[in-house]
C-alpha cells in the first residue's frame, strides 16, 4: 500500500476511529475478566469501512444511530489490530498516544493455554494499560487534542 493511502487511512482513522482494550466477564478465569484490544472505525458511508477491512481484514456491522441513519462499523480485534495500528502509527496524530500503549499491550500478551492465567503483575500492567487508553479518549474529546 503507497504512503499516501495509509497517511489516508490514518487520517480516517483519528477522525472517525476508536482504540479500546475491552474488559470482558469470564465465569472461569483467576481475575473474573479478560482484557483485548479493539480498534474500530463508523462512517455513514460503506466505501470507508470496506477500505479499511481490504486493508488490514477485521469485519463489517451495521446499527442505525439515534437520527435513523445508518452506520457502518468496521472492527478488528487483537493481533489484526495491533498490525494495522503499527502501519498506521507514523501517520497517526490524535490517536497516536493511544495507538502506542494498544501495540505495548497486545506485544505483551501471550497465549497461556487453557486453564493457565496472568499473575497478578501481569494483570496490574493490563489494567493499567486500559485505563490509560480510557482516560486518553476522555482527553481527546475534552482537550480536542
Amino acid at each position: 500500500m503507497k504512503k499516501t493511502d495509509l497517511a489516508y487511512l490514518a487520517g480516517l482513522f483519528d477522525g472517525e476511529g476508536c482504540i479500546r482494550i475491552a474488559s470482558q466477564k469470564l465465569k472461569r478465569a483467576k481475575q473474573g475478566r479478560q482484557n483485548e484490544l479493539v480498534m474500530q472505525v463508523g462512517s455513514s458511508d460503506e466505501w470507508v469501512c470496506q477500505t479499511f477491512k481490504m486493508a488490514f481484514g477485521g469485519s463489517i456491522g451495521t446499527r442505525v444511530a439515534e437520527t435513523r441513519t445508518r452506520i457502518w462499523e468496521w472492527k478488528a480485534c487483537a493481533k489484526i489490530a495491533r498490525s494495522c495500528l503499527e502501519v498506521l502509527l507514523p501517520y497517526l496524530h490524535l490517536k497516536r498516544p493511544q495507538a502506542e500503549i494498544a501495540i505495548a499491550f497486545q506485544k505483551a500478551k501471550k497465549y497461556r493455554g487453557r486453564g493457565k492465567f496472568l499473575s497478578d503483575k501481569e494483570w496490574a500492567l493490563e489494567e493499567a494499560q486500559r485505563l490509560m487508553v480510557k482516560d486518553m479518549k476522555k482527553r481527546i474529546k475534552v482537550d480536542g487534542s
